[in-house]
């Protein structure tokens, strides 16, 4: 029997929809049709994407319903169902509203689906699709079928293979059907057997079907049900899921089959091999390059790289693996202990041993670095192996105190909570304050690590960076109670390198495990992992993510090789670059994989490294020889700033107009600007000028207060300040001429010059302090802040400030006279007769106590060497206390050795004092880092007006000092925008209680 082409595609669509091919639904219509007494069997009509390409053309095709249990019929109906919902099938050209609003019901029609092809129909195509496709709605997106054209379907297409791993390419080809009876039979057997070669070099099964000419097109976007077409369309059928290993689809171009490589052979298997053993490029690797090692020279630049153009942008042929990189050092399998213990595998700290516990109750015992800050380990008695000489590394016997960690997943617990807790104090601890690059990256790390989005790497990465320092500083321990435990203290061996207060042996032993391979371990694989994975990526938005864990990961590796050369140390180990270390010995040229140049280079850097430890401070110059890759080394005498916490290597003594004394200044002429009729004018016209504007106080400037004769002078003064003598006085102006808002004005004019930036003075946001004795509060002189007293004052510098200045009202009947000593100079006296009161100043161990919201109580160094100078910031009541007020909790007070140190500081800057003489009008303008200053006590006479001072607290940006770490938040918080906002205190108001954060600042 002949069937239509519309027939056909109905055939094919049952066969499809039953998982049926057109050859067994064409046998199953055959046995169907036989005779039979019952009545003729019902038809199922269901669409099919199968096919055959020699199917029967005689043979007349009936599906009985009969033959399909309920089950069957249900799951075509939902067949039906599911490629109509994605759109992917016609169902309005197939006409089965009844089919599909009855599932149940059988069709009407009763003879089965017939029809013929006809030999004469013209330029019917033929497509080839996958018949074990479950569904032939595949999406063409996910498989990159949303390019092909009929370009990509043409013949001329059709090219051979490629050797050795290429991919190869099988067209998907349109063939004419030999159903024109004038065509060359010839002609249509050569396009058979194309047809049949194309199937065959697929290798799968594959099935043919009919459509309609100009039908191509409909493949890329298919018709969907409510287009009412009557033509056929059909999406491109998948390949089939079963297909062999050797074969996939790619996913970059449309048809496309990729084929198994073949095992290279040859020279193509001895450079694979060789590629294995050295990596492959980051070049090649980057690019997707087949990457060639050089035989002759494995290590350098690859053969593919060498036929690079050369460019001065590109990077050289480096082999490397970002996840290759160890970071910590990760066991003490050197240790004769650890050889004999199974620390390898998934099991570490011999936790997964069977161990005999005594009866004993468990012990709490609290572990620490920093401070108080602890986690707790819960401890079980064991019996200890007899006769045991097992050692640490610091010659202690391994279980003098028999106690261990019974559960380790307990301690990982409370060791990772501990780094969340402590991640801030590790910061402030370990990161040098004299380096402003090191503190502004990580303090900028940790805000990307959780602003705006947290970022998971950063955040792995500086837990790994805290995890790391705890394998390099010691722990201390004591009991839960927060004293020493007794029993550990007695049998605890003696730390040859710390306190007593050290973990015992074995303790240490399993802490150290817990670290390395349960903390640090899988925080290297994550962070590495993750690294490695935006390198590869290479997404502009993640660079400074990428650059901000590149910068942590190789600090926290500069870290850790000062730890390996301090733990070498301790133990009188060879150093690296010790003078008798030899860089060219095989032993060290193996380790290291050293060729002569390199060798010869780590020889030079041992020689600049003894000859600066040796006193010479000589830094090495890289120069470039020619034909030598690693240049020579040239020696030069260095010019750094000393930057050194610790005070042996700060100068011995401080040189420049800052160091002045009672002797310096030959009359009070040399230490006051007297103005001129002239500047007085000046100043006068300035502030008519600035008042004509109409602006806020706030806003006054050198620009809305010219002072163009005076101006250059103030910028003079302004140089001395900072550079020179370290303070300023002006005077000639008469307070009493003006206004209490034209004395703001002035005094601010006039410092604009000195100082543009001005600083908030309290917790509400003041920027002007009055100064006076508070006469109408009945609370006792002593109990009050210093400038609300009229007693004397010792010396010491104003909070955070750069500079302050002092604008004088009225003065006092008697006394309150401003003394003003150089930091230098006492620096210099200290370093002289008691150098290690200096280093005593320089610890970070001074608790400032500081109530209130406007600073935190905090602990930091008194004495600072940074950028060159020396700087003192000090002040008693924050650092003793005061009467009656307790100390914060957490909060230390002074040793007897703490204050004997400011007491000697008082006195020699008693000795090097000098008293200014002041009127009213005066202006005081001080390097509040360079220049200690205090104050008599005074006493005013009735009828006269009292002592009344104006202060604001400046800062030059241009010739600011540079601060060290422990000042510059301080320094923000003045100067910087905040919270507390800016409020402009114009007129004294009278004072009768005070606020204990008052009355513990200047």
């Amino acid at each position: 029997m002949e069937f239509s082409s519309k027939d056909l595609e109905d055939i094919q669509r049952v066969a499809g929809l039953f998982n049926l091919t057109v050859d067994e639904l064409i046998q199953k219509s055959r046995e169907a049709s036989k005779p039979s007494t019952q009545s003729s069997p019902e038809l199922v009509p269901v669409p099919s994407h199968h096919a055959t390409s020699s199917g029967s053309r005689d043979a007349r095709v009936q599906l009985p319903a009969q033959h399909l249990s309920h089950r069957d019929r249900t799951l075509a109906w939902q067949n039906v169902q599911v490629a109509h919902r994605h759109g992917s099938l016609d169902v309005d050209s197939f006409e089965f509203e009844e089919y599909i609003d009855q599932p149940s019901a059988p069709s009407a029609t009763s003879d089965g689906v017939q029809g013929s092809i006809q030999d004469s129909a013209q330029d019917e195509q033929i497509i080839l699709l996958n018949p074990q496709t479950a569904w032939y709605d595949c999406d063409t997106a996910l498989w990159n079928f949303g390019d092909l054209t009929e370009g990509n379907l043409s013949q001329e297409d059709d090219s051979p293979p490629e050797e050795d791993g290429a991919e190869s390419y099988v067209p998907i080809t349109p063939m004419q059907l030999d159903s024109d009876p004038e065509s060359d039979s010839t002609a249509r057997e050569e396009r058979r057997e194309q047809a049949e070669k194309a199937l065959d070099s697929v290798g799968t099964e594959w099935a043919v079907i009919s459509s309609s000419p100009g039908s191509l097109s409909s493949l890329q976007t298919p018709m969907s049900p409510a287009s009412g077409s009557a033509e056929k369309r059909y999406h491109l059928i998948a390949p089939k899921i079963g297909r062999p290993v050797s074969q996939s689809i790619s996913q970059t171009s449309p048809g496309k089959i990729r084929k198994r490589r073949s095992p290279y052979q040859g020279t193509k298997k001895k450079d694979t091999h060789l590629t294995r053993q050295v990596h492959a490029c980051v070049r090649c690797r980057m690019q997707r390059n087949r990457c060639i090692p050089d035989p002759n020279n494995a290590r350098g630049p690859c053969l593919t790289c060498q036929q690079k153009t050369v460019r001065m942008s590109r990077l050289p042929c480096l082999r490397y693996m970002v996840t290759d990189s160890t970071l910590f050092r990760t066991g003490l399998d050197y240790m004769a202990f650890y050889k004999s213990h199974p620390m390898l595998g998934p099991h570490h700290g011999d936790f997964h041993l069977d161990r005999q516990w005594t009866s004993s109750p468990p012990k709490i015992l609290c572990i620490g670095q920093l401070g108080a800050m602890h986690l707790k380990v819960e401890l079980r008695e064991f019996v200890p192996p007899a006769n045991t000489t097992d050692v640490d590394l610091k010659g202690r016997p391994m279980y003098a105190v028999p106690w261990a960690i019974a559960d380790p997943d307990a301690v990982v617990r409370s060791m990772n909570e501990y780094i969340d807790t402590g991640m801030h104090d590790y910061l402030y601890e370990y990161l040098d304050d004299t380096d402003r690059l090191r503190w502004n990256i990580f303090q900028a790390a940790h805000r990307a690590s959780i602003f705006p989005t947290p970022n998971r790497m950063l955040q792995k990465t500086l837990r790994l960076w805290v995890a790391c320092r705890f394998i390099e500083s010691k722990w201390r321990c004591w009991s839960d109670s927060g004293f020493a435990d007794n029993e550990i203290l007695a049998s605890n061996p003696r730390d040859p390198f710390y306190d007593f207060d050290s973990l015992p042996p074995y303790l240490d032993y399993q802490i150290a495990s817990v670290i390395i391979h349960r903390i640090l371990t899988p925080l290297r694989k994550e962070v590495l992992r993750e690294l490695q994975g935006t390198f590869n990526t290479h997404s502009p938005k993640d660079w400074f993510v990428t650059f901000l864990t590149s910068f942590v990961l190789l600090q926290n590796y500069e870290m850790q090789m000062q730890f390996q050369q301090q733990f070498a140390a301790r133990r009188r180990a060879k150093q690296l670059f010790a003078e008798g270390f030899d860089w060219g010995s095989p032993r060290v040229r193996r380790m290291a994989r050293l060729d002569a140049e390199e060798t010869d280079f780590m020889a030079r850097c041992r020689d600049v490294v003894v000859q600066k430890a040796m006193g010479k401070e000589a830094i090495f110059l890289e120069g470039h020889d020619t034909g030598k890759t690693w240049g020579s080394l040239e020696l030069k005498r260095s010019t750094l700033a000393y930057g050194a916490a610790s005070t042996h290597e700060w100068p011995t003594e401080m040189k420049g107009d800052l160091c002045w004394g009672p002797q310096s200044f030959r009359s009070d002429e040399s230490q006051v600007m007297v103005l001129t009729e002239d500047e007085k004018s000046e100043v006068r016209a300035g502030l008519r000028h600035f008042n004509s504007l109409e602006l806020y106080g706030s806003e006054v400037s050198p620009s809305t207060f010219p002072l163009p004769t005076l101006g250059q002078k103030l910028l003079r003064l302004a140089a001395d300040i900072h550079t020179g003598k370290g303070f300023a006085a002006i005077r000639g102006l008469r307070p009493d001429e003006f206004s209490p808002e034209d004395n703001v004005l002035i005094f601010l004019g006039i410092s604009s010059y000195i100082g543009a930036k001005r600083g908030r003075q309290d917790e509400d946001g003041n920027m002007l302090m009055h100064i006076r004795d508070a006469k109408l509060s009945k609370t006792p002189q002593h109990d009050r802040p210093i400038r609300y007293s009229a007693r004397a004052s010792t010396f010491h510098t104003d909070t955070f400030c750069d500079i302050l200045a002092l604008q004088t009202r009225s003065c006092a009947n008697e006394g309150g006279k401003n003394i003003l000593a150089s930091s230098w100079t006492v620096y210099n006296k200290l370093m002289a007769t008691h150098p290690q009161v200096c280093e005593l100043l320089a610890q970070p161990i001074w608790p400032f106590d500081s109530r209130g919201k406007f600073f935190e109580s905090s602990t930091r160094p008194l004495l600072f060497y940074h950028g060159g100078r020396v700087m003192m910031n000090l002040a008693r009541e924050p650092l003793l206390g005061l009467e009656g007020v307790r100390r914060p909790a957490g909060l230390a007070t002074l040793t007897q050795a703490q204050r004997d140190a400011l007491d000697l500081v008082e006195a020699i800057a008693t000795q090097n004092q000098i008293v200014l003489d002041a009127e009213p009008g005066d202006l005081l303008f001080i390097n509040n880092h360079a220049v200690l200053h205090s104050r008599e006590a005074f006493s005013d006479a009735a009828g006269t007006p009292a002592r009344y001072l104006v202060r604001a607290w400046l800062k030059n940006p241009a010739l600011a000092w540079k601060l060290p770490r422990a000042l510059q938040e301080g320094s923000s918080r003045i100067y910087d925008d905040n919270e507390l906002g800016e409020r402009w205190n114009i007129v004294d108001v009278p004072k009768f209680q005070f606020r204990l954060s008052e009355r513990l600042t200047s």
